[in-house]
This record gives structure tokens, C-alpha cells and sequence, in this order.
């Protein structure tokens, strides 16, 4: 399947970028349930970006009434996809009162058949807890937040003008304004969306990646890149898959996991601060480690949009440093402050260019090296 034509810009990403596509969701509004799920790898041709193999599996269980009206809608997408040469399949069951739709297309990997089984077993989500907000902070100190370790987030993707969480939500139908804010039964609209679109509702699943493959760094993303290697910044952690931080040439340690469940993900820390940037959720435990560990933790958030009853920010406390911004505004702060306090040389007066990797260090320090592979005792 083509998802959009190669260009020089592409091309030049290619080899870096991530190919692989994973997203899955586990809703329950008792009694209702609802599991979507969706695997894909992207390929190349001579002219065209490719879906090379996908599989998408969708499961929603609803009181009796509502589901007739569903699973019509899911017949129309069957009809869809097999006309386009996908392989599909659709199941409706009844028991008690409640009815189960299934729909599929693709063909599963050994590991998507494991995904979805564990999705569809995992309990009920418990309720949202809301963080302990700090007073913000407006002006950003280079000396009182650095060397740090840095743990990165959709937040600065967003910057980048990539899809953040919620917007992928939306793309997989996960939410509602309605009952407890998550889409189940008629309040569903993924069956509609897959029946009127077909086969082109793909591209908006793949759309992340895609975007990421023509997406220019950030002015962040860039300074970021610089400190690490002059070593005011150690070890990068993060779960996005857009692999935005290699086009700068960071190096990033991927914590994401299995990509559709809450995993703790062990990390060694080379610093004794830990700058949490664009980070809705601690899923991946990496806030509590660095809590552990004694680190201090600062916190880079705009508190922009996000999906109805979903975790956020649930990891701040009161004690942290926090900065209700974007990642760039608290670049800009920075060098401001900088320029105040006459840290910055005269020439490190501009930040860099987006994109270009050619300037040294934006706020014109000497930094105290150190070795990205060294631990913190």
C-alpha cells in the first residue's frame, strides 16, 4: 500500500528513521470494553513510501441494542478492504445482554497475536490521580539545572509539528467527549470512520511516522544536541517513535518497551538532575527511579491538550522545579537569563537555526565533560 511519494527530504532521513509502526489501546467502562490494536512496517520503492505489512485488530463489547448498528458499519469496511486485495475478517456475539464486534485485516506477526491477547486480558484501568503542582517557575537558571540527565516526551515532537498522544487517540477513535470519556458503543466512531474511508484510514494510522520522516528539529531539539555533546547533557531517555532526536545526532535510549503497556524500564542515571521535557505520563517508571536515586526533578511542560481521563503530569510534586512552557520558550529563557547574568560569551548571543547541527555550544559555556556511558554513584 502507498502512503505517500519519496522525496530528497525523506531520502535523507531514511536510514535513521523508525520503520515500525505499534499502537493499541485498552478501554473498560464496565460492562463495556473496547481494544484496538495496530502493527505495520514501512518499506520503500523507487518513487514511493510503503506499507510493507500491517494488522489491525478491533474488539468492542456494548449492551445488545447498540451493537447492530456498529457491526453494519464494520460490514461496509470488510466489503472495503477485501475489494482492495486486505484480507478481512468481522465476528459478531451475543451473550447475556452484551454483544461482542471483532473486526481484522492483515496478516499478525507471532508477537501481535501476544499484544492483543494481553490487551484484551489486562484489567480495568484504576482512576486518575492529579499531580502535585508546584508553583511554576519563569526564569529558567543554567547554572541551577545543569549537567542533568533528560527524559523526553511527545511535548517536543510538538514542537517539531508532529501528532502528540491525544491526536493519535483521535486517529484510533480511543476518546469521547461523552460518559466517562472513553469511546465505547454507539459513542464509538472508529466503525463509521473505517466503513466511509476503507483502506485510506491506514495513512492516518501510519501518520506519526510519516510526518516524522519530512519534520524539521526544533531550535530545542538542536540545543539539546549540542550540551549533550559538549556533556552538560548525559544520557537522553525517551518513548516517542519518531526518532526526531537522531536527525540532530543525540543519542537517545529508547524506553518504550513493548510500546502498548505500562512497563517499567530500568535506567542508570549519570547525573544528579533529571529535566523532564513534554512528558505526560511516568509510564515507563523513569521519574520514580530518578526519585529514587535522590535526583532532582524539573519538570518542562506546557500542560496543553490532552485526552479526556487520561494520567497527567500525576508524577509532579511539590518540591520539583517546574516551567509551564515549551521546551523552546525554556530554551529562550536560558539564554536570556545567560545574557543577564553574563554566563554567555558575546558570540553565543543567537540560538542555533533549526536543523543546523554545524553550531557549537548555543550558550557558549565550557562544560565539564562527561562520559555518556558513566554511571552515577
Amino acid at each position: 500500500m502507498i502512503l505517500t511519494d519519496r522525496s530528497d527530504k525523506i531520502d535523507q532521513f531514511w536510514e535513521q528513521a523508525n520503520k515500525t509502526i505499534l499502537w493499541g489501546w485498552k478501554r473498560d467502562i464496565e460492562p463495556r470494553s473496547r481494544v484496538v490494536f495496530f502493527s505495520g512496517q514501512l518499506g520503500n520503492t523507487l518513487s514511493s513510501i510503503t506499507m510493507e505489512r500491517m494488522y489491525f485488530y478491533y474488539a468492542s463489547k456494548m449492551p445488545a441494542e447498540e451493537a447492530a448498528a456498529q457491526f453494519r458499519y464494520i460490514e461496509a469496511a470488510q466489503e472495503k478492504y477485501e475489494a482492495a486485495g486486505i484480507a478481512a475478517a468481522s465476528s459478531l456475539r451475543k451473550d447475556a445482554g452484551l454483544a461482542t464486534i471483532e473486526f481484522s485485516f492483515g496478516t499478525p506477526s507471532a508477537a501481535d497475536e501476544d499484544k492483543v491477547n494481553r490487551l484484551r486480558r489486562r484489567r480495568p484501568r484504576r482512576r486518575i490521580k492529579q499531580g502535585d503542582f508546584p508553583l511554576p517557575s519563569l526564569n529558567p537558571s543554567y547554572s541551577e539545572l545543569f549537567p542533568a540527565d533528560v527524559y523526553v516526551g511527545s511535548g517536543i515532537s510538538y514542537e517539531a509539528g508532529l501528532p502528540t498522544l491525544c491526536d493519535m487517540h483521535d486517529r484510533f477513535g480511543v476518546d469521547s467527549e461523552h460518559a466517562d470519556g472513553f469511546a465505547c458503543g454507539l459513542d464509538d466512531p472508529l466503525p463509521k470512520a473505517l466503513a466511509e474511508e476503507g483502506p485510506s484510514r491506514i495513512k492516518l494510522f501510519a501518520s506519526l511516522h510519516i510526518d516524522a520522516l519530512q519534520a524539521q528539529p526544533t531550535t530545542g531539539m538542536t540545543w539539546l544536541s549540542t550540551l549533550q555533546r559538549e556533556g552538560m547533557v548525559g544520557r537522553v531517555f525517551t518513548d516517542n517513535v519518531d526518532n526526531m532526536l537522531a536527525k540532530v545526532g543525540a543519542e537517545f535510549e529508547r524506553v518504550r518497551g513493548s510500546g502498548v503497556f505500562n512497563e517499567r524500564h530500568p535506567v542508570t542515571f549519570t547525573n544528579r538532575r533529571l529535566i523532564v521535557i513534554g512528558v505526560a505520563a511516568d509510564r515507563r517508571q523513569i521519574v520514580q527511579q530518578a526519585r529514587g536515586k535522590g535526583l532532582h526533578v524539573i519538570v518542562v511542560n506546557p500542560c496543553a491538550k490532552v485526552s479526556p481521563n487520561v494520567t497527567h503530569l500525576d508524577y509532579l510534586r511539590s518540591r520539583d522545579t517546574f516551567f509551564k512552557m515549551t521546551f523552546d520558550e525554556f530554551v529562550r529563557g536560558l539564554l536570556e537569563t545567560s545574557k543577564r547574568d553574563a554566563i554567555c560569551s558575546p558570540s553565543a548571543g543567537s540560538v542555533a537555526q533549526e536543523g543546523d547541527q554545524s553550531q557549537t555550544n548555543p550558550i557558549g559555556l565550557s562544560p565539564r565533560r562527561r562520559d555518556h556511558g558513566e554511571s552515577l554513584e
